[in-house]
């Protein structure tokens, strides 16, 4: 149902909805009662607090959340066999995109293309969080939640005010003992509904938010983690550590920058989005192989549908080899299928896609290599061998 809705539209509801909570109260509740100028410094921070929400929803919606560089490989050092007693197999590989995937990255299918370090597509920014803006969505939904808390706290000012007023028949320190009107009893109801609805959503929003940050995943990763553990505890795959939570401080370092002074300032994201540090001692490998795959999948039961949609391809491109084959059955979905749908390979299929963007055929010194040079493709080669070579024995 979302998805048919236009994403600026969106937009233009959240800065309807802030406008409304923060100009409303101040213009209609507030100001119009307070009586002296102390009384009106209390509305300064919050002024203060929706400018930064606004200019953090701002960066959020405007920022781009990170793209892959084009011919981006993952380091040809890291080319290995499949391990299946360790769910590894080869990088991953985005059949949409056509182009590996680096550490953390998923397909987003409504940006139609992979985000760097991707937590989700979020509607209401009308924009994927990722590296580059993950940042200012979460300062974002910070400040959401301590002005709509400021603006529940005035409130209730008011209104005990009111009260005692009504009670005492006398002035409160800061404010008239006018009786309100109608019209002032509207928005009051209003902005405390609204404020609190948005304070409750968007606190477990941010709680939850803070607690990945503690750990540093994401949304996906940490579906990924929970499978994970799963395949672990059933005895599918040895004991395996998530590689990038590398302690709370540097956890949220890697997000909000390193000096803690301004991890709730505006600015630019930490790192390139392709490479991340990762705890020490862990495998090379595993941040390019992450998650772990079920062996099951490795391994497919010539009971499993996925064996015979493979043995029905191969069948057809024997008798037709120009056939158009579904490819779903040699790749898998990444852990972000049920947000993105995005399809990975494994290692030996993504080196088939990549020839198309290396001419590693050629034989003239303009084409030629060093190992530390050579495409991956190249590499790709000497595990699986040359298929015309195969043919000529």
């Amino acid at each position: 149902m979302l998805e048919s809705i236009p994403g600026k539209v969106f937009v233009v509801g959240v800065v309807c909805l802030i406008c409304f909570i923060a100009y409303s109260s101040q213009l209609c509740i507030f100001i119009p009662v307070y009586e002296t100028s102390e009384s009106i410094l209390l509305l300064v921070p919050f002024n203060i607090l929706v400018l930064f929400v606004f200019y953090n929803y701002y960066l959020a919606v405007t920022t781009d959340p990170g793209k892959i560089p084009t011919n981006w490989e993952p380091p040809s050092s890291l080319i290995a066999p499949v391990i299946a007693t360790e769910g590894i197999t080869g990088p991953r590989y985005c059949k949409t995109c056509r182009t590996y995937k680096p550490p953390r990255s998923h397909h987003c299918r409504y940006c139609k293309r992979c985000v760097l370090k991707m937590d989700h597509h979020c509607p209401w920014i009308n924009n994927c969080v990722g590296h580059e803006n993950y940042g200012h969505f979460f300062r974002f939904i910070i400040y959401v939640d301590l002005a709509c808390a400021y603006v529940i706290t005035l409130l209730i000012g008011r209104v005990r005010a009111i009260m005692d007023a009504i009670r005492h028949f006398q002035a409160s320190i800061l404010y008239f003992d006018a009786e309100p009107n109608t019209f002032v009893i509207v928005f009051m109801v209003a902005n405390f509904v609204l404020a609190f609805v948005v304070l409750f959503a968007v606190g477990i929003l941010s709680g939850y938010q803070f607690y990945c940050l503690l750990r540093n995943q994401t949304n996906i990763e940490a579906w990924e983690r929970g499978k994970v553990e799963t395949l672990v505890r059933r005895g599918k795959i040895l004991p395996i550590n998530y590689p990038f939570d590398i302690g709370i401080y540097k956890n949220i370092c890697q997000v909000l920058g390193p000096n803690p002074l301004l991890w709730l300032w505006p600015q630019r994201a930490v790192g390139d989005g392709l490479s991340f540090p990762v705890v020490s001692g862990t495998d090379p490998r595993l941040p390019y192989y992450w998650p772990p795959r079920d062996p099951d999948d490795l391994r497919p039961s010539i009971f499993s549908s996925k064996y015979r949609r493979q043995q029905e391809a191969r069948k057809l491109l024997a008798k037709n080899p120009d056939a158009n084959v579904d490819d779903e059955s040699e790749g898998y979905y990444d852990s972000g299928s049920f947000i993105s749908e995005s399809d990975e390979y494994d290692e030996e299929v993504g080196m088939k896609n990549l020839t198309g963007f290396y001419d590693i055929s050629a034989t003239s010194p303009a084409h030629e290599h060093s190992d530390e040079e050579k495409p991956l493709a190249y590499f790709a080669r000497k595990i699986h061998g040359n298929p015309e070579e195969k043919k000529q024995d």
